[in-house]
């Protein structure tokens, strides 16, 4: 997962620059083994903005 670059061209769109991603590894470093994980904010406004969330744990 740290090598966001080798995902291929897919991968690349996604994750224009580390900025975007490497928070999030961060925060995986820190979900312990049984906390829930799930996405919000996922919606693609305007056709392509999206603010995708994670929460880790919580309800």
């Amino acid at each position: 997962m740290i090598h966001y670059e080798n995902f291929g061209l897919a991968g690349r769109k996604a994750i224009p620059s580390p900025e975007h991603y490497i928070p999030l590894l961060y925060a995986l470093a820190l979900k312990d083994k049984n906390d829930p994980v799930s996405f919000f904010n996922d919606k693609a406004l305007l056709g392509s903005l999206t603010m995708t969330s994670v929460m880790i744990g919580g309800e």
